[in-house]
């Protein structure tokens, strides 16, 4: 296997809701629906299958139950890949995780989501003598797992130490925690500080680091009082590199992907990139142009085609590239993983002219590199 995926996993229950609305939920009253759909959600099932429809061969691994929700996620991700699900973690005693997704028209979703497996997973479950052969380790949606978030994140940091001496590259992606849970009262500076000294490439969105370093800011721009720029956007990264990670990827939603890197010699990234290519790189990859059909599973999606092309030794211009190209034909389809390419198709997309979106944040002294149709900051080493 080239790539693990490990972390949270669920089932998506989502009731086709058509007529109606939120409103129309009252104690004792039936609502008809139109049907239903079963999806796999989480970051194991969105960002490995999508690894997997790009050609990368990948295993995964989160944990489920023995229950009938257990077998139907088993069973999803069988669809996928006979071997996906070979190394997923089985709990005799647990109720799987599940989300019912309720999505009336002309209303924004509502979650009821059961944590199960997801709260009870910890670094011991990890079968790290049938990984010991893959190249990228990426860990997915702590903030939504109790053993991994609680403690400062020691149980991350317990995980990450065995996985770093055995050579391989460590990722890792977040998630926003619900502020009514125990995750909401974490210390997340102590978190990042304790954690990312053993992560080699940290891929949060913009929204995760702002409710979590910046809970003020974040408040701000949520009410539409404010927005965040390229300055924040600095700060934000310097300080994630200061804890200790060494590649620096912010997800900005309908703004791309932006990239700031450290020196890269003396990590495990250096087995499979030139470091003179990735040393102190600060760069942004505006979105491409797409039919938006959904969003569930883009952070993911772009994630995925980052690592795809990582694994390939790609320069950090192809990677930021992929990863905005993967994440447009996610939104292309209402599903996480359905609208997602095999690798060559998406790179002939880009390579025949796929138009970019413009950009709304401000780009002062940042340069437009023509080849890649990317922009290039004032600190980017290679301008």
């Amino acid at each position: 296997m080239d790539i693990v995926v490990a972390g949270h996993i669920c089932l998506d229950i989502i009731p086709d809701w058509r007529i109606g609305s939120i409103k129309t939920i009252i104690p004792g009253h039936i609502l008809e629906m139109s049907g239903l759909k079963l999806s796999t959600g989480g970051a194991v099932a969105n960002t490995g299958i999508a690894l997997k429809k790009l050609g990368i061969n990948t295993a995964l691994l989160g944990k489920v139950g023995t229950d009938a929700l257990g077998k139907v996620i088993l069973e999803i991700l069988k669809k996928e890949g006979k071997t996906l699900a070979e190394n997923m973690i089985i709990s005799g005693n647990e109720v799987s995780s599940y989300t019912i997704v309720l999505n009336p028209p002309d209303t924004d979703r509502v979650f009821l989501h059961y944590p199960g497996p997801n709260h009870t997973f910890t670094a011991n479950d990890i079968p790290y003598e049938k990984i010991k052969s893959s190249r990228i380790f990426h860990f997915g949606y702590p903030p939504l797992m109790q053993k991994f978030y609680e403690n400062d994140g020691k149980e991350l940091v317990k995980m990450f130490q065995r996985i770093r001496k055995m050579k391989i590259i460590t990722s890792l992606d977040m998630a926003m925690p619900d502020p009514e849970s125990p995750a909401g009262r974490v210390d997340w500076f102590k978190f990042f500080k304790n954690v990312l000294p053993l992560v080699d490439i940290f891929m949060p969105s913009i929204d995760e680091l702002l409710y979590m370093l910046r809970p003020e800011k974040y408040n701000k721009i949520y009410e539409k009082r404010e927005r965040f720029d390229m300055v924040l956007l600095n700060q934000l990264a310097k300080q994630l590199i200061d804890y200790g990670t060494k590649v620096v990827a912010i997800k900005l939603g309908d703004q791309g992907l932006y990239l700031r890197t450290h020196q890269i010699e003396k990590s495990n990234l250096s087995s499979i990139i030139n470091h003179q290519d990735w040393n102190y790189r600060q760069l942004l990859s505006p979105c491409f142009a797409a039919e938006v059909k959904g969003t569930t599973g883009t952070g993911d999606a772009t994630i995925a085609g980052f690592l795809a092309e990582l694994l390939k030794g790609g320069e950090p211009e192809k990677c930021i590239t992929l990863a905005t190209a993967v994440g447009a034909c996610c939104v292309e389809a209402v599903d996480a993983t359905e609208g997602i390419r095999p690798l060559p198709e998406i790179i002939k997309r880009v390579t025949s002219g796929w138009e970019r979106l413009s950009l709304s944040i401000p780009l002062d002294h940042w340069k437009f590199d023509y080849q890649y149709k990317i922009w290039k900051g004032p600190e980017d080493q290679v301008r």
